[in-house]
């Protein structure tokens, strides 16, 4: 996966004067006119890795307006904001939708540079963290479904013999799903599964 910059702005000036300086910095720079052009060309990649450069205020859907609908599509990708509009309320809302860094025009091109490096570390953050979560679900699926139902029943607590008690087994019988779930899961005790497990309940 390549970090690259999504600029999605209206206005063809300042996507050609951004696309400028930001492919300066060595960066990898795609620009879109509008909202619906992004959303085609990225149908369904949501590993998109980098950052996005939003305008706020566009003809048809407008950045903040897009960010509000719903869950976002593109959860490895930091959102910049940017607009020629900046109020408090504005602001509120950008970031209460989980915005990066909320910028006002004309940009600060210095400041502009070090925030898209800083999002380009998050970016990199997050997807460390789905690939570890995307790991760890795809060794609990290979359990069976005897050993989804003693791995929980020993998460909560319970001893061997008292989860054999529980679900009609005997301890040796419990032992083997034990030993055969842990090593699924490419762990060696117990407080490791949970710790896996809590991982994914988290996310």
């Amino acid at each position: 996966m390549v970090n690259a910059i999504y600029l999605i702005d209206d206005d063809a000036s300042v996507r050609e004067s951004l696309a400028f300086l930001l492919s300066g910095m060595q960066w990898q720079v795609k620009t879109y006119d509008s909202v619906d052009a992004f959303t085609v060309a990225h149908q369904g990649d949501t590993a998109l890795v980098g950052c996005l450069l939003l305008d706020m205020r566009m003809p048809g859907k407008g950045g903040l307006a897009w960010l509000e609908e719903g869950e976002w599509p593109w959860p490895l990708l930091p959102v910049i904001i940017m607009t020629g509009h900046g109020t408090v309320d504005a602001c509120r809302r950008a970031f209460r939708n989980g915005v990066f860094e909320f910028f006002t025009k004309p940009l600060d091109a210095d400041k502009l540079i070090e925030t898209v490096g800083l999002a380009f570390e998050e970016s990199k953050r997050l997807l460390g963290a789905w690939q570890e979560t995307s790991r760890i679900k795809a060794r609990f699926e290979l359990l069976t479904a005897r050993e989804h139902e003693v791995l929980n029943v020993l998460m909560e607590g319970l001893s061997n013999k008292e989860a054999a008690a529980l679900l009609s087994l005997s301890p040796r019988t419990v032992e083997a799903h034990r030993a055969a779930a842990l090593t699924k899961l490419g762990v060696t005790s117990l407080v490791q599964a949970i710790r896996d497990y809590d991982k994914l309940q988290s996310v």
